[in-house]
């Protein structure tokens, strides 16, 4: 069996799935190592590989954009239910890349221009983080939907290190997935966050062994691809249009896609589902 371990280390091809309901076909094919962000399909998931590994997939301009782009291209992908972002060769990422900062004086706003963290999909987006997920990284990683965690990751802000201030993004962000105290902890003292605190404190969606964070997320994202679809968003837009994780001008586009996920799941609720004498509710095809 191909393992996941040397798939993330890069040591193997990158792996392309022909998927049916009956069996699973691998199929390889070569990817050039020049380019900085791998997009693959692992039967309906879509895998989306931060792949600088010289740089510790360090995030520049080029890269963040391309990022959106591959973000934009999913979300109009209807054979994709769902997505992972992971990193190449063990680590997510570390975050913001200082040579170019030193080369660009607006650096951090061509960064925030992009527009990446404050973009909603309508489907969700695991993380699986291996290694480091700091600075501007552990921004994304918050801003994905769930993050399977390697249990020798290591993630937090650094940007208190270097000076440089949180976007308001981030910060209300953190305050809905921290609470106000732990995020302050975490922001001013600038300490790293462990894979046993992030799960205690609910950064962290699951703990995995070092080595398996991309398998076991496509394995996760996957067990979200099964679930009926229409109910799937409908009850995600639902929770998140009463956070804080993204700003006001994406309430209307969140209500909106409730509304009508949640008209299309109770038409297939209706149509698939019929009640028992006992009222046991069964699928028709059952």
């Amino acid at each position: 069996m191909m393992s996941w371990r040397l798939l993330r280390k890069g040591l193997l091809p990158v792996i392309a799935i022909q998927y049916s309901k009956q069996h699973t076909i691998l199929q390889i094919f070569r990817y050039s190592s020049s380019n900085s962000l791998i997009i693959k399909k692992i039967g309906p998931i879509t895998c989306i590989g931060l792949n600088r590994p010289d740089s510790k997939n360090r995030l520049n301009i080029n890269l963040v954009k391309k990022l959106k782009e591959a973000i934009d291209s999913f979300e109009g992908d209807d054979s994709s239910p769902v997505a992972v972002l992971y990193g190449e060769r063990g680590n997510f990422s570390y975050g913001y890349d200082l040579t170019e900062f030193n080369e660009n004086p607006k650096y951090f706003n061509e960064i925030e221009d992009v527009g990446l963290l404050e973009t909603f999909t309508s489907k969700p987006i695991v993380a699986a983080i291996s290694g480091f997920a700091v600075g501007l990284a552990f921004d994304v990683a918050l801003w994905c939907d769930f993050r399977i965690v390697e249990e020798t990751a290591v993630m937090g802000g650094y940007a208190r290190k270097f000076g440089v201030p949180i976007s308001d993004t981030i910060a209300r962000r953190l305050c809905y997935n921290l609470g106000v105290n732990k995020a302050l902890d975490l922001m001013l003292t600038g300490r790293v966050l462990k894979s046993k605190e992030a799960l205690e404190s609910g950064i962290a969606t699951r703990i995995v062994a070092c080595g398996t964070g991309l398998g076991q997320a496509v394995n996760f994202g996957n067990s979200l691809a099964n679930m009926p679809q229409a109910c799937l968003k409908a009850d995600r837009t639902a929770i998140i249009s009463f956070s804080k994780k993204y700003s006001a001008a994406h309430v209307n586009d969140i209500l909106q896609i409730k509304e009508t996920q949640r008209l299309i799941a109770l038409e297939e609720a209706e149509k698939g589902l019929y009640i028992t004498e006992s009222e046991d509710v069964r699928k028709k095809d059952s």
